[in-house]
C-alpha cells in the first residue's frame, strides 16, 4: 500500500546527528510512512547506521551512492520515493514531535499540491546545543490556506518574503515534484526548485506551529553549514538567476508591478551586500588579493545595475564595490604591476600632492572598458567637490548621460534611452559602452539593422569587446 508521506534524507558522515533524526520521526504519532536514507558516500559509520536501520524496520529503506552532495541524494528520493508526498529532511535536524500530525491533518482537510513547514531556526555547538533559537525567522504568525492557482499565484510573494520558498523542508505532492530535479551545483537548489514548481500550484497549507529545527553549526569547519559563511564561485551567477527567475515567474503570471520589481530588486541588492562582499572574506576562499579585487570589480553587471536602479541604490552599490576593493588594496601586498580600473582609480586618488596632474589619468581609469559601471565614479564626484583642480566636466558630465541612458534602458523608456544615447556620440568621449546601449536600444525597439549596425561598427573601433560580441551574437540568435 502506498503510504502518505515519503521522507528523504540525505547523509553524509553524520554519524553524531542521525540518530536524533531517525529518532524524531519514531517518536512521531503518524506512522504511515516511508524513510529513505541516503548514504552520500560517507566515510565515516553512516553506511553501516542506515543498513541497521533498514534491517529492524520495512518502512526504511537504505541506499549507497558516491558523494554528490545533498541535492543529489534529494533527486534520489524523488526517484525511489513511492509516497503520496515527499517530505524533504537533513540528517543534522529533527522534526518536532506533533510535525507528522499538523502535516497529516493539512494533507487529509484537502488535497494540497505544497505543505510548507514553519521551522525554528537554531544556532548551536557541534553537539547541537542550542545557543540561539530564531523561533521568528519566518515571521507568520498565522495559518495560511490558499485555494486555486490565481489565489496561489497573488500569494506567493507572502511566502517569498516569510523565507517559505528559501528552503526545501516542505511537504510536496509526488506527482508534482517527481517531474523535476534539484540543481546539483548551486546551494541554493531549493530556491530554484521552489520557483520552478511555483506555476503546478494550485493549493498550498502552512500551519504557524514550528515542525521542524534546523540546526546552523557555531563554527566555521568545512563539513558544517553548507551556505552559511562561505564563499562560492557561483554564488554572483546564482543570485542573478534567483533573480532572473523570479522575475520571470511574474511576468507570466502578469503580476509584475512595480512594488513588485522593487522588492525583487531590493532582494537581489541584499544578496550583494549581506553575502556576497562578506563572503567573498570567507575562511574557504583560497583567491589572492588581487583575484578578489578582480571579482569584485566583476560584480558589479547588467543585473546589478539594473537591480540598483530599480531599488534606487546606485550610489550605495558604487560606494561598496568600491570600498570593498579599497580595503582589500590598502591591506594587502599588490604588485605594483598589477593592472585593475578600480585600482587605478585608488592608486590616483592617493596622489592628492600631484591630484591636479592626474586628471587625464583618472579620466582614463574610470572610462576603462574592464569596468563598464564605472566603480567608483561616485567617489570622483565626491572628490572633485572637494578638489575642484581634477575636476573634468566632460567627463562628468558623459558619466552622468551614461548612466542616465542606462537607467532608461534597464526601466523599459526604449525611446528616451535612444535619444540620451545618442548625445553620447556628440561628446569628445567614445567608448563601447556608447555603440553596446545604442544596440540595445535598437535592439528592443525592434531595430534589427540599426542594432546590428550599432556592433558592428563599435567592434570596428573596439575589436574583441567581449560585450559587443556577445550582443551581436544574441541579435543573431534571435533573427
Amino acid at each position: 500500500m502506498q503510504p502518505l508521506l515519503s521522507i528523504v534524507i540525505p547523509i553524509y558522515n553524520n554519524e553524531k546527528t542521525l540518530h536524533k533524526m531517525v529518532d524524531s520521526i519514531f517518536v512521531q504519532k503518524f506512522d504511515d510512512w516511508e524513510l529513505l536514507l541516503i548514504n552520500d558516500g560517507s566515510t565515516d559509520s553512516c553506511a553501516k547506521i542506515i543498513d541497521d536501520y533498514a534491517g529492524e524496520d520495512s518502512r526504511i529503506r537504505a541506499f549507497h551512492k558516491e558523494n554528490g552532495g545533498t541535492y543529489s541524494g534529494f533527486n534520489l528520493g524523488i526517484e525511489q520515493a513511492v509516497g503520496k508526498y515527499i517530505v524533504f529532511a537533513c540528517a543534522d535536524d529533527i522534526f518536532m514531535p506533533n510535525a507528522f500530525e499538523i502535516i497529516v491533518r493539512q494533507a487529509n482537510e484537502y488535497d494540497y499540491d505544497i505543505i510548507f513547514m514553519n521551522i525554528d531556526t537554531s544556532t548551536c555547538d557541534n553537539f547541537q546545543n542550542i545557543i540561539f533559537s530564531d523561533i521568528h525567522q519566518n515571521k507568520i504568525l498565522s495559518s495560511i490556506k490558499i485555494i486555486g492557482k490565481i489565489n496561489v499565484e497573488e500569494n506567493w510573494r507572502i511566502l517569498i518574503q516569510h523565507n517559505l520558498t528559501s528552503n526545501p523542508i516542505n511537504v510536496y505532492k509526488r506527482d508534482i515534484i517527481k517531474k523535476y530535479r534539484f540543481r546539483e551545483d548551486v546551494y541554493g537548489a531549493d530556491v530554484l526548485m521552489n520557483i520552478a514548481i511555483a506555476d503546478e500550484i494550485t493549493s498550498m497549507s502552512f500551519d504557524a506551529q514550528f515542525l521542524y529545527r534546523m540546526f546552523i553549526y557555531n563554527t566555521n569547519a568545512e563539513n558544517f553549514n553548507v551556505s552559511v559563511g562561505k564563499y562560492y564561485e557561483y554564488e554572483h551567477d546564482m543570485f542573478n538567476e534567483f533573480y532572473i527567475n523570479l522575475t520571470n515567474l511574474y511576468t507570466k503570471w502578469n503580476l509584475l508591478d512595480e512594488e513588485i520589481k522593487i522588492g525583487f530588486a531590493e532582494s537581489r541588492i541584499y544578496h550583494l551586500k549581506s553575502q556576497q562582499l562578506h563572503n567573498i572574506y570567507a575562511f574557504n576562499n583560497k583567491h589572492t588579493p588581487a583575484e578578489n579585487i578582480e571579482i569584485l570589480t566583476s560584480y558589479y553587471c547588467d543585473i546589478i545595475f539594473q537591480a540598483a536602479n530599480i531599488s534606487q541604490t546606485l550610489h550605495e552599490v558604487d560606494e561598496l564595490l568600491f570600498n570593498n576593493i579599497n580595503s582589500i588594496f590598502q591591506n594587502n601586498s599588490i604588485a605594483d604591476d598589477f593592472d585593475n580600473p578600480v585600482v587605478r582609480i585608488i592608486r590616483l586618488l592617493n596622489k592628492h600632492s600631484q591630484i591636479d596632474e592626474v586628471k587625464h589619468e583618472l579620466s582614463s581609469a574610470l572610462l576603462d572598458y574592464r569596468n563598464p559601471y564605472r566603480i567608483g565614479f561616485e567617489t570622483y564626484k565626491t572628490l572633485s567637490a572637494n578638489h575642484p583642480q581634477i575636476v573634468n566636466r566632460n567627463l562628468l558630465n558623459y558619466l552622468e548621460t551614461e548612466r542616465t541612458a542606462r537607467k532608461l534602458l534597464y526601466t523599459g523608456n526604449f525611446e528616451q534611452a535612444l535619444d540620451t544615447v545618442i548625445q553620447l556620440f556628440e561628446s569628445a568621449i567614445s567608448t563601447p559602452e556608447q555603440y553596446v546601449i545604442l544596440a540595445l536600444c535598437g535592439y528592443h525597439l525592434g531595430l534589427t539593422e540599426d542594432s546590428q549596425n550599432a556592433v558592428e561598427t563599435g567592434l570596428d573601433i573596439f575589436p574583441n569587446y567581449l560585450r559587443l560580441e556577445e550582443l551581436r551574437d544574441k541579435i543573431t540568435s534571435d533573427l
